[in-house]
């Protein structure tokens, strides 16, 4: 037999030759190569059919291993909406003025995930140390409570960004359910 012929080999398949099982499940079972009309063809068993198999007419035999997918890890958009919710209210309750820029994207991603909704603008009279007269705030109604939030402007800047996606990845990596985490 050519050599084109046998790197032409099928994949495993999904059910065992003979009685027919789910092969997904096994870790290893026996595969073999058998000629038919000049043809290579692989022939997948269970190890129970294996055992009783009586006809050994083959030309190559092995084990082969399925690797088992890993368990998925991400969470459901509910449970993802539920934490980054859950991150901005306890950073909006303690008004610290560093998280301002964490607050206005938070809420910009929970308006994505319509979790709040665009209500518009106000301009306010800024500090008397300001060196703007007036200053921005974004207004936005969270929409399972009704409850109105005010957020100072803030313009985007790349480093700020990317810090602040970071640190949000992390919280959702870091608070994942319990059936998540086994």
């Amino acid at each position: 037999m050519e050599k084109e012929k046998y790197l032409n080999v099928a994949r495993p398949h999904k059910t065992c030759l003979l009685c027919g099982r789910s092969l997904a499940g096994v870790d290893k079972h026996p595969s073999i190569l058998t000629k038919w009309e000049d043809e290579a063809v692989r022939k997948d068993y269970c190890p129970q059919c294996w055992e009783k198999l009586t006809s050994k007419d083959y030309f190559c035999y092995w084990i082969t291993k399925r690797l088992q997918p890993a368990p998925n890890k991400q969470l459901s958009k509910k449970e993802r909406n539920n934490l980054l919710l859950r991150l901005f209210e306890s950073l909006y309750e303690t008004a610290d003025e560093s998280r301002a820029y964490t607050l206005f994207f938070l809420a910009h991603l929970l308006m994505r995930y319509k979790v709040f909704k665009w209500k518009g603008t106000r301009e306010i009279a800024a500090d008397p140390d300001s060196t703007r007269p007036t200053q921005t705030l974004l207004i936005f109604e969270n929409k399972l409570t009704g409850e109105e939030i005010q957020l100072p402007d803030q313009s985007l800047e790349g480093e700020k960004l990317a810090e602040v996606k970071k640190e949000i990845d992390e919280y959702l990596q870091t608070n994942l359910p319990e059936e998540l985490l086994t």
